[in-house]
């Protein structure tokens, strides 16, 4: 034990400086080795003490792990000709795989004639956003909800999703930390502290009085975005880079509420569906937190709910209760309203039938969904029952795509067919009637694999996109990868069809998904065609890289 602990003192002092050390396991034998310097994203400098490691790409088994020294440098020697996964973390920066981008990323192929040293593997140091949320006198507002929205470049659409929410402490203060780089959005909503609402008032019956004793101080905060606008479409874009460290404050601004009286008609056999008070924020409807709920029945059986505390502005309002108790109404209100939901338009329930291509049986825990066609909104989620059949209640009208999911497995629509709705592709028009649908599934359960070359030369960490026959209609027929360092590339769980496969350089900021955007790229790609029940499917012909 003495003689093992002098060696490891030895080479912790003889050792040049900055020489990584990397741990191999058993399975780890071959000629070949992986090299490089794992940097700062930010600044390029060498980043020491960063944990290294590789691992097999499928099962991700450990193969070897080592540490940078000084100059940021590693390597893994006597490796087999293989393809690996390297991945690297350092305390302050995002971990991640090697040229990692939205989940994706490189392997290093090693192999004769393959280049597998000399890499640089760039880590991202995490990015703040953080500020403080005042009021007009200058005073902190505690536990206002400041809310973090992100493009999102995942689903090739490039909408804007929630990224995260916080609230103030005492001090108006509010951080969101180990950020990614993007483009952010902040909105802060509050109430005033000094807020005073009408106080309720009933007759000998029960039944709601109206108050028009209103107090000054009835007043409320608009949602306020970045920067100092009341309307999320005007909000302005937080650039944020590797490391950055931004600051954002708000200054509320009160206004005199409003006051909302919704009268809900009395209930078929249903019982009353609560209305819910929302308000559009890109593009998503985000339930109005500020509002103080007063409800009441009269001896009609109608029931009136009162709103208090909102702010004018544009606003949604729902009624879900399934048939035609299901209501929903826009609001533009500037000023008190009473709004009747009997003369608002009916939400449709959208029922179904769902069965596989060629009888196959159902996958396990299958979900089905409406998302709206620009992406922003999905609603349903709804189990299948195992004889296929589904139920979702209360969609508003517009066009939506119908989207199925499968636990542990991917599932595409292929063919549609409804009754009360009309059906261009695989979207489907809602209007205010009951729709219902008869949609086949396929799996993709096909494995498609192939090459992308610039040049003549394997092109490493490109996009690959597989696009399907119509980019339009079929957005969940959608595959994507990273090229490896050779080149190669995997498109998993691919569903049988007609594609169209496409390599574009530094691709990921693309809004691929939009017709507009891809067919630019598509008429010069490979057409592909995946057959039915193909497990393995290798593409022959290289796929050439396309400039941004």
């Amino acid at each position: 034990m003495k003689r093992l602990l002098l060696v490891l003192a030895w080479l912790a002092v003889f050792l040049p400086q900055g020489l990584a050390w990397a741990q191999a396991f058993p399975q780890s034998s071959g000629k070949y080795s992986i090299s490089g310097m794992v940097v700062s994203a930010a600044t390029g400098q060498p980043l020491d003490r960063a944990d290294v490691t590789l691992q097999t790409p499928n099962q991700g088994s450990l193969v070897a792990e080592t540490t940078t020294g000084q100059d940021g440098r590693f390597v893994f020697e006597h490796l087999a000709a293989a393809k690996y996964s390297l991945q690297a973390s350092r305390r302050g920066y995002i971990s991640a795989a090697y040229d990692e981008h939205e989940g994706f990323s490189t392997a290093i192929v090693t192999g004769e004639g393959l280049t597998s040293d000399g890499l640089v593997f760039r880590l991202s140091p995490r990015a703040v956003i953080r500020g403080t949320v005042t009021d007009e006198a200058g005073d902190p507002v505690q536990q206002a909800r400041v809310s973090l929205y992100r493009q999102n470049l995942r689903n090739g659409l490039g909408n804007i999703v929630r990224a995260g929410m916080t609230v103030t402490d005492d001090t108006g203060a509010y951080e969101f930390a180990r950020l990614e780089a993007g483009n952010y959005f902040v909105a802060v909503s509050a109430n005033p502290w000094y807020a005073t609402r009408p106080q309720e008032r009933r007759d000998a019956e029960g039944n709601l009085l109206p108050n028009d004793q209103r107090s000054p101080l009835d007043v409320a905060y608009p949602v306020t975005f970045y920067a100092d606008v009341t309307d999320s479409d005007s909000a302005t874009p937080i650039p944020v880079k590797a490391g950055d460290q931004v600051q954002v404050n708000f200054t509320m601004h009160s206004v005199p509420a409003i006051h909302l009286s919704v009268q809900i008609p009395a209930p078929s056999g249903r019982g009353f569906a609560m209305p819910q008070l929302a308000q559009e924020i890109f593009g998503t409807t985000d339930r109005v937190q500020a509002s103080v709920m007063r409800s009441g029945q009269g001896g009609d059986g109608e029931m009136t709910v009162e709103f208090d505390g909102v702010a004018p502005g544009r606003y949604s309002l729902e009624s879900r209760g399934g048939g035609d108790a299901s209501r929903a109404a826009s609001i533009d209100a500037t000023s008190d309203a009473k709004i009747d939901l009997a003369q608002a338009g009916t939400m449709a329930d959208v029922s179904g039938k769902i069965v596989m291509v060629d009888g196959e049986k159902l996958p396990d825990r299958l979900m089905i969904s409406l998302r709206s066609s620009d992406g922003r909104r999905s609603v349903g989620g709804e189990q299948v029952d195992a004889d296929g059949s589904f139920l979702i209640h209360g969609i508003s009208p517009g066009s939506y795509e119908v989207w199925a999911n499968a636990q542990g497995g991917s599932v595409a629509v292929i063919r549609m067919t409804s009754s009360g709705g009309a059906i261009e592709g695989h979207t489907l028009k809602v209007g205010n009637q009951p729709v219902a649908i008869s949609a086949t599934l396929a799996e993709g359960s096909s494995t498609v694999t192939g090459y992308a070359k610039r040049d003549g030369k394997p092109a490493a960490g490109v996009m690959v996109l597989l696009a399907p026959k119509i980019p339009g209609a079929d957005r969940e027929m959608f595959r994507r990868d990273q090229s490896d360092s050779d080149g190669s590339f995997t498109l998993r769980q691919t569903v049988p069809g007609e594609y169209t496969v496409v390599a574009i350089e530094d691709g990921w900021a693309l809004d691929w998904a939009r017709t507009e955007v891809i067919a630019h790229y598509l008429a010069r790609g490979l057409k592909v065609t995946v057959p039915p029940h193909a497990k393995d499917f290798a593409i022959k012909n290289v796929v050439e890289v396309q400039p941004k």
